[in-house]
Order: structure tokens, then C-alpha cells, then sequence
């Protein structure tokens, strides 16, 4: 029997709050050194958010603020760890401080990720058809937004949050034979829980909504992540991975 000390306990319990806030952009588990820093500009960020929300939540706005961000997301993360990006930043910051902006800099896309569909939601909601009825579409959205954030939380806290950030991308090195690749928790189960089942949520948050245009984001975003995947991710793994 292992005996668990409260300390022990309390670094548990407070590892979920941990990841939840860097899945959507505020790092807190990398140094005390830039903790302020990063804490303010999420609170500046999600404030500015909050302040531009009745220019945003137009229709048009809603739509061309999504696309900004999905270009600016996986175009500039397949251009920043697939193309020159890494190495120029390194090249004028130094390996350590480069992926700290760079770090900073993909916080701030995932927390537009998710307000593009807030405010697509929010511009066009109560669209879905009427013959599906509001129960169905309260239920499977609550199920939907229950398992993928089961899954999201759960696969980033088996990874590790560097692992959520692309930290061995940005860092371009040989990593070691295929044995050191994550095999546990949902990995067991699923290739890339992260991309599949932890999309989930988006999809169930636009049906709870009854919003067929933010189905439509939940689906626009997610083809993104699988195309970075196969474009950018897939092929460094095999390139960074010794295979025995």
C-alpha cells in the first residue's frame, strides 16, 4: 500500500487547476520567474475580450474574426515549427528565450481559438434545424463537452503541458528510439486523443447553444489540427524518433 502525504495530495489536486489554464493559454507550471507576467496579459487578454464583445459578435465580424484566427493559428504554427520560424527566433533570442515567446505567443492563439467560437456562437445562435428537438440537443451537447474535456484534460496531464506546447518541435532534436513515445493513459486507447475525442467539447458547446455555424468552427478547427498534424507533426516524429 502507498501512503500519500498531504503535501503529495495537495501538489494532485492542484495539478488539474494546472493544466486546465494551460490548455487555454496561461502556463503556470514553467518557473516563478515570469508567472506575473503571464498571469497579466491572460487577465488583460480575456479583459480586452470582454470589452470588444459587442463589436464582435456581429455576424460578419464573428465569421471574419474566426478565419483570422485559424489562418494565424495553424498557419503560423505550421510555419513557425514546420518552416523557418524556430530557427530564426532562436537565431535572434537564444534557444531559451526564443521558446518562451514563442510559448507565450501560441497561449494567446489558444485563448482566440476558443473565444472565435464563443462569438460565432454567440452571433449565430439558435440556428440549428427545428426538427432537432432542445432536449436532444442539451443532452448530446452535455455529453459531448463531458467527454472531451474529460479527454483533453486527461491526455495533456499523461503528455505534459510541453508535449500540449510542441515543446521537442520548437526544439528540432533527435528525442530517442520509439519506446520513449507516450503509450499511457488515453495513448492506450487512442493515437491522438488530444486532436480526437478532446475535440469533442467544441462540438458539444455549440450544441448546447443550438448553433449550426459553431458546429461548423468546432469542425473547421479541428481539420486544421489534423492538417498540422500530417503536414508538420507526423513527419518530425519520424524524423525525431530513432526507430529499434
Amino acid at each position: 500500500m502507498h501512503t500519500i502525504t498531504a503535501a503529495a495530495a495537495r501538489t494532485t489536486a492542484w495539478r488539474w487547476p494546472v493544466i486546465l489554464l494551460g490548455i487555454s493559454g496561461l502556463r503556470l507550471d514553467r518557473g516563478t520567474r515570469h508567472r506575473p507576467a503571464r498571469l497579466l496579459l491572460f487577465v488583460l487578454t480575456a479583459a480586452l475580450y470582454y470589452l470588444l464583445t459587442p463589436v464582435l459578435t456581429t455576424p460578419a465580424v464573428a465569421t471574419a474574426y474566426a478565419a483570422t484566427v485559424w489562418v494565424l493559428y495553424y498557419g503560423g504554427l505550421s510555419l513557425t515549427l514546420g518552416g523557418p520560424g524556430r530557427t530564426a527566433l532562436i537565431a535572434r533570442f537564444g534557444e531559451d528565450r526564443a521558446y518562451g515567446l514563442y510559448e507565450v505567443a501560441l497561449g494567446v492563439l489558444f485563448m482566440n481559438q476558443g473565444f472565435a467560437q464563443a462569438v460565432v456562437i454567440h452571433a449565430y445562435g439558435d440556428s440549428l434545424p427545428a426538427a432537432v428537438p432542445s432536449w436532444a440537443a442539451y443532452a448530446a451537447g452535455a455529453a459531448l463537452m463531458a467527454v472531451g474535456t474529460f479527454y483533453k484534460l486527461w491526455a495533456a496531464r499523461t503528455a505534459g503541458l510541453d508535449t500540449y506546447y510542441c515543446r521537442d518541435m520548437f526544439m528540432g532534436r533527435l528525442l530517442g528510439d520509439t519506446s520513449e513515445l507516450v503509450v499511457a493513459g488515453p495513448y492506450r486507447h487512442l493515437r491522438n486523443p488530444m486532436y480526437g475525442a478532446g475535440n469533442l467539447h467544441a462540438y458539444g458547446w455549440a450544441l448546447w447553444s443550438h448553433s449550426l455555424e459553431g458546429l461548423a468552427v468546432a469542425a473547421a478547427f479541428q481539420l486544421g489540427i489534423y492538417l498540422f498534424y500530417h503536414l508538420c507533426e507526423r513527419p518530425f516524429i519520424e524524423r525525431a524518433y530513432v526507430r529499434k
